[in-house]
């Protein structure tokens, strides 16, 4: 059919120009359609310049000094890499170093706290002695108060990552990482930190419903400080050693890991307790079996690998309040009592 359609189209040009010859006229020049590839391609290229140019520059990565989620570690100035295997022995070093100091100025200051208190029981029962009417009033306990100072420290450090100049101080110092230039001082400052507004209204309010139990019932203002800095610096420590085996260089931060050591350890001293989930009030399940369930689905996390939370970080801190539970208050008697005396050795020779 092209055969033919060009035959005819070319017997026609014949015919234009003799006609053109009879009435005296320079013959017509006929071009005909050309089908080559080589054409095509340069008619391409001339309608290609009429098209919208469009822009195909790489975009720059997202800057650091924004307050979002890191996706990329290695455009924060501090990331050197994964370190190498022995320097998780420095963080353990670390640990052992946080839970050795805290507890050793807690049993110090609990110490003068108690001399403290019976001074003043005796000056509030001198002068309610000789006060008349009604003087006492509503006031917060210990552990409300600390719960309190808790929340407001977190709230502090949370607002300091809107502050954009100190943004990369806030990552390398306030964020938990296997890959970064500081290693231990994150694992304990990373306990106040958090990431957005909605994960620091959930611990907070976590935090402050078994804090104010935890210190009022059982631990005392002093050892509890120290349980939960000792239990931050674990948690991180496992999370760290979870990042290590697993190659990972994600940056964790939260306050959720010492935060599941205090439930934990209140669950276990009361595990008759009953709990409800604040979303769903109606369902209600004892302390105990909740414990099982916070063991249960970390495990899960590790083994599946959820990226939605640090599970080896929540699982070291549970795991630390499992613990504390079962041995700490025997341990931590006969550690006050060595403080104590050491402590009473050197008051007394120093006067």
């Amino acid at each position: 059919m092209l055969v033919l359609r060009s035959a005819i189209f070319r017997s026609a040009s014949r015919s234009v120009a003799v006609s053109a010859r009879n009435f005296g006229l320079p013959p017509l020049k006929v071009r005909l359609l050309s089908f080559s590839l080589k054409n095509g391609s340069r008619f391409s290229r001339e309608f290609s310049k009429l098209r919208p140019r469009v822009d195909t520059a790489r975009r720059p990565p997202p800057s650091p000094t924004r307050f979002k989620p890191i996706t990329n570690n290695t455009i924060l100035a501090d990331f050197i890499g994964l370190r190498p295997g022995k320097d998780l022995l420095k963080c353990l070093a670390f640990t052992g170093a946080v839970g050795f100091g805290t507890f050793t100025i807690a049993a110090i200051t609990d110490y003068r706290r108690k001399n403290q208190f019976e001074f003043d029981r005796l000056v509030e029962i001198t002068r309610s002695f000789f006060q008349q009417g009604p003087h006492d009033q509503p006031t917060l306990s210990e552990g409300q108060k600390c719960a309190l100072a808790l929340v407001a420290l977190n709230v502090v450090v949370t607002v300091l990552w809107r502050f954009k100049p100190l943004t990369p101080a806030m990552w390398r110092y306030f964020s938990n990482s296997f890959a970064s230039k500081s290693l231990t001082a994150p694992m304990v400052l990373s306990t106040f930190s958090h990431q957005n507004v909605l994960h620091l209204l959930v611990n907070m309010y976590c935090l402050f419903s078994f804090t104010h139990i935890t210190i009022d019932k059982f631990l005392g203002i002093d050892q509890f400080i120290a349980f939960f800095l000792t239990a931050g610096a674990v948690s991180s420590l496992t999370s760290l050693a979870q990042k290590l085996v697993t190659r990972s260089t994600i940056r964790s931060l939260g306050a959720s890991g010492a935060i599941l050591a205090v439930l934990t350890y209140t669950c276990m001293m009361i595990p008759e307790a009953r709990l409800s989930i604040v979303f769903l009030p109606q369902f209600d399940f004892s302390a105990q079996n909740a414990v099982y369930g916070l063991l249960a689905f970390d495990l899960l996390g590790l083994v599946f690998r959820f990226k939605l939370f640090d599970h080896a970080a929540h699982l070291g801190g549970s795991l630390f309040g499992i613990f504390y539970a079962l041995y700490g208050e025997d341990l931590w008697k006969l550690y006050y009592h060595k403080v104590v005396k050491v402590y009473r050795r050197i008051i007394g020779g120093s006067k």
